[in-house]
């Protein structure tokens, strides 16, 4: 017989299960998501060839940069392209190994990523895309200094101890700079074959650029009084900087359309198994978590065998190695085959396994 007591027990047992259900902690387990825009995966690496100027105004009043920007978005985006697909070579190493047509001694000693670009360029031109980028930008900064009149009151006492309040009026210089910058760009890919068919082509504008600078004092005169580079002494980018902070953005926007990215998405853990391994990996000590694993993986009834090994999993998930993580998912769902946590683990990390 259900008395009261019994049944308000039973619903603080629920309760406490259901806020244990609802709080599991869980892992951040990294994912590869494809590229925004197919590019024909006969092109492995890309010649940054073509780089122009255009000719025209900028929206909100800039007018052309006038400076050759050519050879900075060039580095940039070769740069950019290096550091996202860990290559080695640059514009001039390409162009040597075209004409020579065969690999530098210092690149074929070894087992490099460089040997490996060049080894199929060589053996296949057409996996290199020609981009072509056409840029309209327009930088510049401005130094204003502006006399403000301040009034200021000096309090002294004569000696028998009154107040003595003085008022003057004096002119003080402030100093203020703004540097500004704004890119628009067309990018666009290009067979290497004689067709030299476009199999990527998009307009980017990147975000303006503006720093305005606090009001300064006095006493920072001395950082205006040497030379213009000198008046970015308040911590102000020069132009300079600017367009390669502009630049690079462009890069990464165009990089960001092309090449696989990564995205994070929680991991749950199932706190069945052991509980010094759930701990670890909850607070992300993974290479403590996974030894402890390894030792107690089979250990326990059913359920703690199948949770062990689900964590283990998403251990190895965590780290990257979505390969290693799919067998032990597999292991799980063996014994807890209804179990949609486990299945969509599986599912998960076999689709970033293939």
């Amino acid at each position: 017989m259900n008395s009261p007591s019994n049944r308000f027990a039973g619903l603080i047992l629920a309760a406490l299960c259901f806020a244990g259900c609802a709080t599991k902690k869980t892992l951040t387990i990294p994912m590869r998501q494809p590229a925004k825009v197919a590019i024909p995966g006969s092109i492995r690496t890309l010649m940054f060839d073509d780089v122009k100027e255009a000719s025209g105004n900028l929206p909100g009043g800039y007018t052309r940069d006038k400076d050759d920007n050519t050879a900075l978005v060039r580095a940039t985006l070769s740069a950019e392209f290096c550091t996202s697909t860990y290559a080695v070579l640059n514009d001039e190493l390409l162009d040597m190994v075209r004409k020579s047509g065969k690999v530098p001694k210092y690149l074929s000693d070894g087992p490099t990523v460089a040997t490996d670009f060049v080894n199929q360029m060589v053996g296949d031109p057409g996996s290199i895309g020609v981009v072509e980028v056409e840029v309209t930008s327009g930088f510049g900064d401005s130094y204003t200094v502006e006399n403000r009149q301040v009034t200021l009151s000096t309090t002294t006492y004569n000696a028998n101890g009154q107040p003595m309040v003085r008022v003057q009026t004096v002119s003080v210089p402030v100093h203020r700079i703004d540097v500004f910058g704004s890119v628009t760009a067309m990018v666009r890919i290009r067979s290497p074959y004689p067709d030299g068919k476009a199999v990527f082509e998009k307009t980017y504008t990147v975000p303006e650029f503006r720093y305005a600078s606090t009001e300064s004092a006095p006493r920072d005169l001395f950082f205006f009084g040497r030379s213009d580079s000198a008046k970015q002494g308040n911590g102000a980018p020069t132009v300079t900087e600017v367009k390669a902070i502009q630049f690079k953005k462009l890069a990464r926007m165009f990089f960001e359309d092309i090449s696989p990215s990564t995205k994070e998405v929680p991991g749950v853990l199932d706190d069945r198994g052991d509980k010094m391994a759930y701990n670890l990996l909850a607070e992300g000590a993974l290479p403590w978590a996974e030894m402890r694993l390894r030792k107690v993986e089979k250990q326990g009834t059913p359920a703690q065998v199948a949770a062990n090994l689900y964590n283990l999993g998403v251990c190895w998930e965590a780290q990257g190695l979505a390969g290693e993580a799919v067998t032990k998912y597999k292991a799980a769902l063996d014994l807890e085959s209804g179990n949609s946590m486990f299945r969509k683990a599986y599912e998960r990390a076999n689709s970033q396994a293939k």
